[in-house]
Formats: C-alpha cells, structure tokens, sequence
C-alpha cells in the first residue's frame, strides 16, 4: 500500500486494499455518556487479521473541516501490547507503521474523544425535551460517518462483531445493536455491557441512551420492544398496538418470502424526535422519526401508509442491507430499492384494504419521474470514487427508480423467477456483501436468460423512455407500441407492458406487449376481452394506455385522442387503481407543456368531488396545486381560484370520510388566494369553521398559520404569536420557526438566510422545516437574490450536513423558482465554477429542471396574461 492511497475521505482503491488484505475484524467499545457533556469518552480495542502483504494499517479517523470537531482527539495508540508513538494522521486516517504490526491476528487499542451536539449535524447527538428536560444521545453512522465518532476501517464490506460496554447515568436505558448482556449500576452511574454482535458493516452499528419508556411486543418471537421519549409514553401507549401489528406481521411476511429466518438476535424500535430520516435500519434496532410514527388523530390514509411504508421498508433492510449489504456505495440501489419494493409487497399483506400497488404508483413513480427526466439524473448503479461523495447517491434515483425497476423486473421475469432469484442472492451472501452482478447472475440462474443487455440498460444507462401507443394509419385493426429517449441520448428499455385499449363503449381489452426494440405492433383482435368486429377496429378505440396496472417505468404519454377523453371526463375515469395512471399521464404532458395547466386544474375541480380514495385524491390536488401556484398567471389564478376554492371547501367540509376531508383541507390551504379563502382558513384557526369528524393537528394549524404568513395577511403574526403561546411543545416551536420563514418581507428573509448560513446553533431538521416556506411560490422576486449565495453554499454543507439536506436545500432554493432569470443564475453559476463537484453539478441540473419546466410552461399557456406580481396575489 502507498500514500497516494491515503486522500480524504475513503477511496475506492484503498477500500478495494483493504478488503483484499484484512479480515476478522472486531471492536470492543467501551464509551462513558454524561448529561450535557459536549464530547464522548471512550476507549477502542481493534482485532483484524493482516495478511503478508497488507503493509501499514490505515484506520479512518475523520475531524470535521469546520472546526466544530476541534477537540476530537485520539490518544495513547498500543499495537499487539506495545506502545505506538509514530502513528501518522494523514487526511482522514490513522496509519499505523508495518514494523508494529505480524502476519495474522494484531490489536489496537486506544482513547478517542468525540463530539455530542445538539443540532443533529454531528454523528452522535444530543436531543433536550423541553416538555420535561430529558436528555437523549444517539448515533447516526450512514454512511460513512462511524469514523467521526471513533476510528474504525468505514467502508461497507469489512463487516465486524463490535462487543460494546456504556457508562452512562442509572436512569438512563441503552438500546444497542444487541441485547445487553450485563447491567452494573454504581450510585448515579450504571455500566451496559452488550453481547457481541453479528458481523455487521460500521454504520449499522448504533446505541440510543436516555430515559426511555418501553413498550414490549408480547407476541414477538424476536422480543421486539417500542422505545420512545419518556414525555410521549402515553401517546405511544395508543398508537403501540399498530405499529407492533405492522412490524410483526411484515417480519413474519418476509421471512417467508425469503425462505430465512430474521437474521439478528433481537430487533428493537426506537422512536426519536426530529430524528435526520424517516427511519435507519440499524441491524437488530431501527430508529424512526417520532412525527412519522405517532400520528396526531383521525390520520388519514396517507398519514397510515407514511408510518406503514417506513417500518415495512426498514425490517425489509434487515435482510436486504443488513443481512447482504452492497458492497460499495455505487450499488446503494440495491438495499434502498429492495427494502421499498419489498415494503409494498408486505404492504399486500398487512394492509389488505388498501391498494398497495397504486399507492406505490402514486407514492414513488412520480417523484422518480421528476429526477430522471432532468439533465441532473444518474444512472440507477452510480459511480462513487470516494465514500465523500456517497450522501449524493442517495435521492429519488435509489429510493424511486430503482424499487420501479424490481417491479418491471418481476414482471418481466416472472414471480417465481424473481422470488427464487432474491432467496439465492441472501443464501449466497449472507453476513457478506454483493453488488449488482450477483444480482443479475442470479435472475440469470432462476429465468435461464441471458440478462447482459437487459441489466445494461436498467442499471447503467440514466435516464427513461417515453413511451407512446398509435393507431397504424394503414392498418385499422394494428396499434403501435413505441419508445424513445427522455434525454434524446439514444437509448432503449427492454420492459414487458401490459397495454389497455376502452372502446366508446366502455369495453376494456388488455394484453401483455414485450417491447424490447423501438417499436412493437399490437392487433386489437389479440387483446383479451370482449371480442366483436366493431371492437377489432382501432377506430373505435377511444382511449389506449401503454401501462395498466403500471409494471412499466417510463413517462407513458396519452394520444391526442386518448388526452382528449381524459380531459373531457365528466367523473371517474374507471376504476381507481386506472384513474390514478392516466391522471399521472396527464400531467406528465403538463410538465412537458403539451397540455394546459389551466385545463388540468379545471378537470381536477371536476373529478375531486367523485374520488372515494384519498391516496388518488391527494395526488391529484397536490398537481392541481402546483399548477394553480407555479404555472398559471396572476389573472389565471384569478379567473380559476373562486371555482377551485368552493371545490376545495365542500369537499373539506362534507367528503364521506376525515380522511378525505382532512385532504381536501391540505389542497384548499395551499391553493388560498382570495380573500374569502384566507378568511376561511383564520376561520378554521379559530375554531369558527369546524371539518366533521377531524382533528386539526399541531402541525396543520401552523401549517395554515404558515399560508397565511406567505400571502402576507396582516392577521397571520399576531395569530402565529397567539398558536406558539399556547402551544409550546419542541415540534411547535419547530413548526412556528418554519411558518415566519413564509413572511413576504426582505428583513425575515435576510434573517433566515443568515440562521441558515451561519447559525451554528439552529438545529438541522428546523432549518429543513423552514426551507420551503422561506421560498414560497409567490415570492420569487424576494427569494431571487438568495440563489446565488445559496448555490456558493453546496460544497460547505456535503461535507458538513446530514445525507439528505443537500437534496432538501436544491429543490427549494432552485426548484422553487421559476423564470428566465433563475434559470440564468443556475447556469452562470455552473458556467463559473468549472472544478464543482461532478455530483454537486448533477444534483443542481436535477434541481433547476423544475424551474426551467415552470418557465417553459408559463410560456407556452400563460403569454399575454397578466405577469406575475412578485409580492402576494392580489
């Protein structure tokens, strides 16, 4: 091994050296927690067999750039007994001198101290609860940030036992990866020794303190226990029964489905407060974000299925992630598209009343739409040099493209193939690592097929075709199937489709289409369905759809005549699951400006009233919400609001269910523009106006107080003093702070820029919160002027920032624009900053297709009306 080996962060080539040269690598950590301390004191014990030729050891040890770490220290270094004193720090990493270390078996040992911060940017944080001042500590390693906290080998394939050992105060509970396997209390002080773990990748370890109450799943075989703050031990009393429902059940689901038995010795979970993501899959203990799994009551379905997919999606990674980990970041798609495929398919199961595979349609499709259609995508396998870049991998392309992709796999294969493919994969590879080959050789070994091409194309090319169906103009009874790139970058998606033809009468004939070239001709005759020589003409064919039942991933465009009848409906469009497709399809030309936003928000003012399912619903209106917010003119939104809102407030008002109410609520607050409607929602603040049968939640009473700040009622500050008086609790004094981020006045806005910027004490998930609001839709002449300085802050917070908020920070700074001048900016920047990241350029492509979109759209329906005003609408 050689120093050019050693760059910061962790390189491919030194992660590939040393999983050539070491193995059997263990840590015992043993580390002392005190209330309120600022660093965390431990101690290591590192064992890891060296082979001849390994050279020096190089562990990683990474000290933030910022200085916020500067006390991190690692101190009296021994080898095999003896004392180090020419232990080098290169960059991120410990190198310790070939002369210390012998062929087989050698051990460090070591001190370390490592930071414990409160604004959830670090790799182990501290959380206060104001409503009793309890303290809680944990950790959050993915991807590569073990090594901020003590120094370990942090790459995903040298998996370890870690054995650890806390001291912390004797009120607090440990929750580690394992069970613990002693408890010593002293006085204030007690000591949690656990058992050694299975062999598990670094940032999959993980430890949770503080004075939890716990809730234990009598009926689980794996002694699941519900940890959660001690202040909500009453609220997740009622909620418990659920959430163990759902985590047993799926468990159960999956370790039938992949013929292996839950593969770590107990599986815990532990909710948390403003916790970074939705959920970590640490192995044998998720931790989950408590707004996420405790819901405010009468949720409606779409609330269900947030908590539902999240504790479905992380049990899933214990097998997919946990059990077979990628190994190396490029292959990330692997675990984060199992885990949500897989998800859905338990989903069948636990959740029988609800569509799963629509929801997943309209849950995932649209947003890996969103992604890949821009210059900004990737492909689903994404190249990563150095684990530094790894935060970039993830978004929609992993989480929404890749779990679409198994989708089109399993059709495309067949379920048995696909099902005996994925059981070969976690038999082969078990407490191992794979990459995407594996993957492959297996669907090859179940389907008896050559796959090369089909991978290629899936997993390597970026980007999706457009998919469209024709009437052969020579051949009455023939429709054609056809693709092309999104990207014009030439490329093609062998898939298997299921095409849809509706005669005028109604009828509905499908057919399976293998479309594996450009083109693929279809006779109506071979369709199955009612067969009869009128609905053998395609002339007589009035609506054709190249994706029912959605196994295809593409943008799948409606005919012009197919559009038509779409946006002629008087109602249903058919059943819910084909009302959803077609409703996507349609916008999909709305984002391509082929179709009126104007004529979209009108069909959804028509259709809400008729929809019975609120996943359908809240799609719908939250499209119909971005083009009345994004895409019309002042005058446009003018002439249409008086008919939307009066749709909006009846459905709010009488919908059959809470749900649905609750729905129309959410759509009716974000599209308020009139003085009758912002009325309404003071009115709904006040208790006035009351929506039968729901609950107004803390979070949707700011979240009304928020649109009323961003349409600058006079009204809204004193009413938003009035809610945080009286209600104080950690998540209003979060959603208070993002709701003033929506005032139209440049003093908030250059006050928010500077906390965002510079305020090292705001924590992260209040500033994520405060993001959209500070870039409301109709204050982009305010908001302008910060996308410049915003762009200047990309490299700054990879380094600094939790793997998500660059995303987060993107898509409201540039995504929240719309126009020329925007536009102008982003390109200016990038034509500036020639040596930016190649992954920091991507993701601002992927985020400024929004603008462009919005712009390309304005200007093709929207010229010659009223311009914008950049202030309030009037």
């Amino acid at each position: 091994m050689t120093d050019d080996l050693l760059e910061a962060g962790v390189g491919r080539e030194l992660a590939r050296w040393r999983a050539a040269h070491y193995g059997g690598v263990r840590y015992e950590l043993s580390v002392a927690l005190a209330a309120g301390a600022p660093l965390m004191r431990g101690s290591l014990t590192v064992s890891v067999t060296l082979d001849g030729e390994a050279g020096d050891l190089v562990l990683d040890w990474r000290v933030r750039e910022d200085g916020a770490r500067a006390e991190s220290r690692v101190s009296n270094v021994a080898v095999n007994g003896a004392a180090v004193g020419d232990a080098r720090f290169v960059n991120d990493h410990i190198v310790i001198r070939s002369p210390h270390l012998r062929a087989g078996e050698n051990v460090v040992r070591l001190s370390f101290e490592s930071p414990v911060t409160g604004t959830g940017s670090d790799a182990v944080t501290r959380y206060t609860d104001g409503a009793d001042g309890a303290e809680y500590v944990y950790t959050l390693l993915v991807p590569s940030d073990a090594s901020t906290v003590f120094p370990c080998f942090d790459q995903p394939d040298l998996k370890a036992r870690f054995r650890l050992a806390v001291t912390s105060p004797s009120s607090w509970t440990i929750i580690s990866n394992t069970a613990p396997a002693s408890v010593e209390t002293d006085g204030p002080h007690k000591l949690t020794a656990f058992r050694e773990t299975e062999p598990v990748s670094t940032y999959l370890f993980a430890f949770a303190a503080g004075p939890f109450a716990e809730v234990p799943d009598a009926d689980s075989p794996h002694a699941t226990r519900l940890y959660v703050r001690r202040s909500q031990a009453e609220r997740a009393r009622r909620e418990a029964a659920e959430i163990l429902r759902l985590n047993r059940e799926c468990v159960a689901f999956f370790e039938s489905y992949f013929e292996t038995k839950f593969p770590f010795s107990k599986y815990d979970l532990v909710v948390l407060p403003e916790f970074a993501y939705r959920g970590m899959e640490h192995a044998g203990a998720t931790f989950l974000r408590e707004e996420t799994l405790l819901l405010a009551p009468n949720p409606n379905m779409n609330e269900a299925l947030d908590r539902a997919e999240v504790i479905l999606h992380e049990a899933a990674h214990q097998w997919f992630g946990d059990l077979v980990t990628m190994r190396w970041f490029d292959d990330l798609w692997l675990k984060e598209g199992f885990a949500t495929f897989m998800a859905y398919k338990a989903l069948e199961v636990v959740m029988p009343r609800v569509d799963a595979w629509k929801s997943f349609h309209a849950r995932t499709k649209p947003l890996a739409y969103l992604t890949d259609a821009s210059r900004g995508t990737t492909p689903v396998r994404q190249e990563i040099p150095n684990l530094s870049a790894a935060k970039s991998a993830y978004g929609n392309i992993v989480y929404r493209k890749a779990p679409s992709l198994l989708r089109q796999a399993e059709f495309y294969l067949g379920r048995e193939e696909f099902r005996r493919a994925v059981r070969t994969l976690l038999r082969e590879h078990a407490y191992g690592s794979a990459e995407w080959a594996d993957l492959v050789r297996a669907f090859e070994r179940a389907s008896g097929r050559d796959l090369a091409a089909w991978a290629d194309a899936w997993v390597r090319r970026r980007g999706l075709p457009i998919v469209t169906v024709a009437r052969d103009e020579r051949d009455a009874r023939t429709l054609r199937v056809g693709q092309r790139d999104a990207l014009g970058e030439g490329g093609v998606w062998p898939m298997r489709l299921e095409l849809l033809a509706r005669s005028a009468g109604g009828t509905e004939r499908t057919r399976d289409v293998l479309l594996e070239g450009r083109e693929a001709r279809v006779r109506i005759d071979e369709l199955a369905g009612e067969a009869n020589e009128e609905a053998n003409d395609a002339s007589n064919v009035e609506l054709v759809f190249a994706n029912s039942n959605d196994y295809g991933y593409g943008l799948f465009l409606l005919d012009e005549g197919s559009r038509a009848r779409v946006l002629d409906a008087p109602g249903r469009l058919g059943d819910d699951f084909t009302s959803t497709l077609l409703l996507g399809s349609l916008w999909e030309s709305v984002r391509r400006a082929e179709v009126a936003p104007l004529a979209y928000v009108e069909l959804a003012a028509r259709v809400a009233p008729n929809l019975r399912e609120e996943v359908t619903l809240q799609a719908l209106l939250a499209r119909a919400a971005t083009a009345h917010t994004r895409y019309l003119s002042a005058s446009q939104r003018r002439r249409v609001a008086p008919r939307l809102e009066a749709v909006l407030r009846e459905g709010m008002l009488t919908a059959e269910t809470p749900g649905l109410r609750v729905t129309f609520l959410r759509a009716f607050r974000d599209t308020a523009t009139t003085g009758a409607a912002l009325d309404e929602l003071v009115r709904l603040l006040t208790g006035e106006t009351v929506i039968p049968g729901a609950h107004l939640a803390a979070r949707d009473r700011f979240e009304l107080l928020r649109a009323l700040t961003a349409a600058g009622d006079p009204r809204a500050a004193q009413l938003l003093a009035d809610e945080s008086a009286r209600d104080a609790s950690d998540d209003a004094r979060r959603y208070a702070f993002a709701a003033r981020a929506a005032a139209p006045a440049p003093e908030v806005k250059r006050e928010y820029f500077d906390a965002f910027t510079r305020g090292a004490r705001v924590a992260e998930s209040w500033i994520e919160a405060a993001l959209l609001p500070f870039n409301s839709p109709n204050q982009t002449a305010l908001t302008l002027p910060y996308l410049e300085p915003a762009l200047r802050e990309l490299p700054r917070l990879k380094r600094t920032r939790k793997i998500f908020f660059v995303n987060a920070w993107l898509a409201a700074f540039v995504g929240g624009q719309c126009g020329a001048g925007a536009v102008s900016v982003v390109e200016n920047f990038l034509r500036g900053e020639p040596r930016l990241d190649p992954d920091l350029r991507l993701k601002i492509l992927e985020a400024a297709d929004s603008a462009e979109r919005c712009a390309r759209v304005r200007d093709a329906h929207a010229r010659g009306e009223e311009a914008d005003s950049p202030g309030p609408p009037p």
